[in-house]
Order: C-alpha cells, then structure tokens, then sequence
C-alpha cells in the first residue's frame, strides 16, 4: 500500500509540473530527470539485479545519441523512427561489448567498460565526416519543450514499469541468482555467461532510447556530454537511489539532477560533490536511498496466494509430507523422465571410471570409480580430506578430471560444464549451502523449477499473458516443493535469514525443483537437529519409495548413512578403499581402521 501511495504521489507530480509552469528551464531539468531516470533503470538490471559493474554506459548513451542524430540529419528519418532504430543499434552494440567484457568480472570488468567509453569518445571526436569532430551535429529537428517532456515522462515511466516486469519474471530471478551465487545458479542449469549477456544488452537499449532522447531535447550534440564523468554520474545516481530497486533510478536521478543546479555557484567543485555523494552512500546508505526507507518493513508476501504464509497457522515442520508424488511430478513441458536416456531402466545410470584429480602436486582423487545404479542412494564416505566434494565437483563438471571417464545416462560428460551437465539431470547441493540471497525461499525454489527455460526475454519484459501463464506452473510446482519438505510458512522469507537447517533443506528443495535423474547431496545433515536427520531420512526414502532420482550421498551421519544407503563408496586419502553393501562396508578391516574407528 505504501508503495502504490509513493508511485501514486509521483505521477501527481509529474502531471503537475507542465500545469503549473512556463518556464522552460524548469522542463529543462525535469526532463534531464526523466533521461537520468531510463539510463539509471537499465543500469540496474545489470548493476542492481546480476552485480556486474560498467562505468562506460556514456559510450552506450552517445550510441543512441549519434544514431538518432544521423537518422533525422542524414537520413530524413522521423523522429520516432529514429529513436526505434537508435535503440537497435546500441542494444546490439550492447550485446558485442558484453560478449567481450562479461568474460571477466569485478575490477577487470570496469576497467573493460572504462576502455569502451573512452574508445567511444574518442572516435566522436577523430572521425569528423561522420560525427561532426569535436564541434558535434547541428540542426537535429526539435519537438515542442512541453511534448517532448510528456515523451520523455513516459519513457521514464515505462522503463520502471518494465524492469518491475522483469524482477518478477524467471528472468529477473536468474538475474539475482547469478548475482547471488554463479556457482548454484550454473548447478541449476543457468548459463551465468548467457544471463549476463542479456542484462547487459537490456541496459545498452536502455541507454541507447534516453540518449536519442537526449538528442532531441538538445538538438545538438557533441562529445562533450558522453565523457567518462557522465558514466560515473550514471552509477553514483543509481547507488545513491538504491542498487536493485526499482524506485532507486527515481530517487538517485532526482538529487543528482537537482543538487547540482542548486549549487551552480560551485560548478567547479562538482566532481568532489559527486565524490562526496559516493562516501556517503557507501557509508550511510548502503542500500540507498530507496533502501534506507524501505529498511525494517516486512518481507513483501509471495504473490501467489497459495504460497503466502500470512494467515495461516503454518509452523516450520521438521517432518516431511506423508508423499512425495507431487515433488517427483515435473513441469509439463520439461519431459525428463527416469530411463528416457542412452540406456534401459536396469542400466546404470552413472559410471566413473578410473577418475583422477590434482592440484599442483597434491592427489586429491586417484583412479576413482564406482557405478550408481537408477533409483538407488550410493553413498560416498570417508575422513576430512578423502575427496569426497572433489569428486562431486568432478561429477557435477566444476573440476576436470585429469583421467578417467564419466558416463551419465549412457552418453560421455567429458568437456560438458556444470551447467550443461545440470541441463542433462544433474542436481546437487553444496557442502556449505548456496541459496540465493535477495531471494525469497519460494523464489529459491522457482529458479530451479524454471531452470534454463526462462522464456522470451521481450515477454518478460512487456509481462505477456504467456508468461504470466508459465509463472502460475511454476508457483504450482514451487508449492508443491515447499509443501513437501516442510517449508511453506517460510516460504515469502528472505533465504538468507534462514536458520542452517532450514536452508539446507531449502537448497534439496531447489535441487529437487530442476527434475533431475541424478540429485548430489553434500553433507545434508550437517547441523540438523535429530528430528530434522529423522526427515532426511524419510524425504530420502520417500524419493526412492517413489521412483525418484538416484542419489549419492556424501555424509558424515553414519546413522543416516547406513539407514538409507544401498550401496556404500569409501575414500581415504582420494582413493577406493572399500565398495559395497552397508553392512558389508561396515565389517571391512580397512574401513574401521580408516574412518569408522570401532569394531564391528
């Protein structure tokens, strides 16, 4: 309610401005506003939802500025022509730049993006026949001041509205979760690459529309307004107003517009006001603007009715449901049944042969193998050190063996990565739990049960009824997930506030969600209390009971080793050292003297 007042308040003031002046420098600024306000919400799909920083945004901005400005001087093009063909032109701009830059990340990415927009300025100054050299393009058409206020009000509006579209779609949750944690959003299936990609080509075409903008309002243009200052104030705007709001764009653009023209007397210490403003958001709002005021509300509800624990008399249940059908039961369009692959039912579904793995000079694996069979729970065990996560990292194709061989489903997975291996059935979950922080706990879920199949970007953007289709499959199915394993009355929680025992089970949730046929569970129990063991015990029966995944379980529980397991896998020091039945492991001499440490 509080933010539909806001959003209600802000549009009055919009309407209001043109009503109640003339004065065209009063338009001036509100429309500078409004231009600030596009640049600033593309650069939050990328700063704000994938975490990837880009200080040469002035290069895309002078892309979409120059097309425009060619488009109606040269080409005679209209102006709205001009501006769909400006927003083209640099989102595959866009789409280049990333290719080349998002293969490096944190520092080495801006610094990327700082070389593209001094490029950029340069060639608008040295290449004279085409830009106009240092002194720009002249006599671009100009629209009446107040039209084009309403054009670029608009605009504004509709850039917020579709990045809102976009953070509530598939789309927007990969985005967060590739910020959150590459590694677990690569496990589900998610291209971290790829996603990166389309947030960046988002934020380009974002650019690319406020700078033909730009255009117009001016009706001339030189190199001048797309220097390396004018990528820095598009990043301060945007964490001063909060990264990864959606209000942020808003309120960053307001005080970086306005501030400096009420302190026109101090033009020339501008760049210490901006710097200024950045120590003042990295320390006292870390969240921004948008965020410090939002900081202490409660968590917003999950907006399917089925999932939202307001209400309801729901506790955290540490039992699971009686059934796990409907966890087994995969989205309609996913079509990964038990079997469908290379081999028969009674085939195996994973072999590893002769696996070996070293890091500089230390074994950690050598000549691993051992075959898990369909439906079955393979457990692998042994002391701290033995190799046990290396050789899921290895399975789940974080880590290349150095020899050996891996099938999984009759087909090789050599050179495969995690995310295409995830993409042919393989699940896991981390030694240390990966969920995905600014994400709800259904939210959590959804990435995995969407997976890669994220839909038309476009759709997501525009939020079409197909999508809105889809998004009610996977709350379905997310409910189902949470329903099974005791998590509904978590569900609209923020992932990372939740107790360890909770977030473990929150990751099998998610891991469960991707419909695998092979599910990696590292150390699940690991700070669970006895009646949350006591449910991993039956959540893991139950899926074999029903025709689940097969699973291999890496677990220092015994208990719970012994209680489930069909097969038992040893390690000691990266090596086999026993393979077999539970009790079979359990008398083995080498065992007892390796791990178990007592007689049998």
């Amino acid at each position: 309610m509080t933010d539909r007042l806001g959003w209600a308040i802000l549009a009055a003031a919009v309407a209001a401005v043109p009503l109640l002046t003339t004065n065209t420098y009063y338009l001036y600024v509100a429309i500078s506003i409004g231009l600030l306000t596009i640049v600033t919400a593309g650069l939050n799909v990328l700063v704000g939802f994938t975490g990837q920083t880009s200080l040469g945004h002035a290069g895309l901005y002078a892309f979409g500025a120059y097309t425009a400005a060619l488009c109606v001087t040269r080409a005679g093009m209209s102006e709205w022509a001009a501006i769909a063909l400006a927003i083209a032109v640099t989102s595959i701009v866009g789409a280049a730049v990333a290719a080349a830059a998002l293969r490096v990340s944190g520092p080495y990415l801006a610094m990327v993006t700082i070389a593209f927009g001094l490029i950029v300025e340069g060639v608008l100054i040295e290449w004279g026949s085409v830009t106009g050299g240092p002194g720009g393009i002249f006599n671009i058409p100009k629209p009446a001041l107040r039209s084009h206020y309403w054009t670029v009000m608009l605009a504004a509006a509709l850039a917020l509205w579709l990045t809102a579209n976009l953070r509530r779609s598939a789309w927007g949750r990969a985005f967060l979760a590739v910020k959150s944690s590459e590694v677990a959003a690569e496990s589900l299936g998610l291209s971290s690459y790829y996603v990166r990609i389309i947030a960046f080509t988002i934020s380009a075409a974002f650019a690319g529309a406020a700078g033909a903008l730009f255009t117009f309002l001016n009706g001339y243009i030189s190199p001048d307004s797309f220097t390396l200052q004018t990528s820095i104030v598009f990043m301060l705007a945007l964490l001063f107003g909060g990264l990864g709001r959606i209000a942020g764009p808003v309120a960053g653009s307001l005080a970086l517009t306005i501030l400096p023209e009420l302190l026109t007397s101090f033009l020339d210490y501008r760049l210490i006001l901006y710097g200024t403003l950045l120590l003042v958001s990295i320390y006292w709002l870390p969240e921004g603007v948008i965020g410090a005021l939002s900081r202490g509300r409660r968590p917003r509800p999950s907006p399917h009715p089925a999932l939202s624990p307001l209400g309801r008399e729901d506790v955290l249940d540490p039992r699971p449901r009686s059934g796990m059908e409907g966890v087994l039961d995969p989205l309609p369009h996913r079509g990964r049944g038990q079997g469908e692959g290379g081999t028969g039912p009674n085939e195996p579904l994973l072999t590893a042969s002769g696996v070996s793995l070293s890091f500089g000079g230390i074994t950690a694996l050598a000549d691993v193998s051992l075959t898990v069979e369909r439906r079955s729970i393979h457990a692998v065990i042994g002391p701290n050190g033995a190799g046990k996560t290396s050789f899921l990292n290895v399975l789940s194709g974080f880590y290349a063996p150095a020899a050996g061989e891996i099938t999984l489903d009759g087909r090789p997975t050599a050179g495969l990565t995690p995310y295409a291996l995830a993409r042919a059935g393989v699940a896991r979950t981390f030694q240390t739990a990966q969920v995905f922080g600014g994400l709800s706990a259904w939210e959590n879920v959804a990435v995995g049960v969407a997976g890669p199949r994220l839909g038309s970007v476009l759709g997501a953007l525009a939020g079409m009824p197909r999508g809105r289709i889809r998004e009610a499959a996977i709350h379905a199915r997310g409910h189902a997930l949470l329903e099974a394993l005791g998590l509904m009355a978590a569900a609209a929680q923020p992932a990372e506030a939740l107790a360890a025992g909770l977030r473990r089970r929150l990751e099998i949730a998610r891991a469960l969600a991707t419909d695998p046929l092979l599910l990696m569970l590292d150390e699940p129990a690991a700070g669970l209390s006895p009646a949350e063991i006591a449910a991993l015990d039956e959540q893991l029966t139950g899926l074999r009971e029903h025709g689940g995944p097969a699973v291999i379980l890496v677990e220092h529980h015994m208990d719970l080793v012994m209680a489930v397991s069909d097969r038992i896998t040893v390690l000691d020091y990266g090596r086999v050292i026993a393979d077999g039945a539970p009790e079979a492991v359990r008398r083995n001499p080498s065992v007892i003297e390796a791990y178990l440490g007592a007689a049998p």
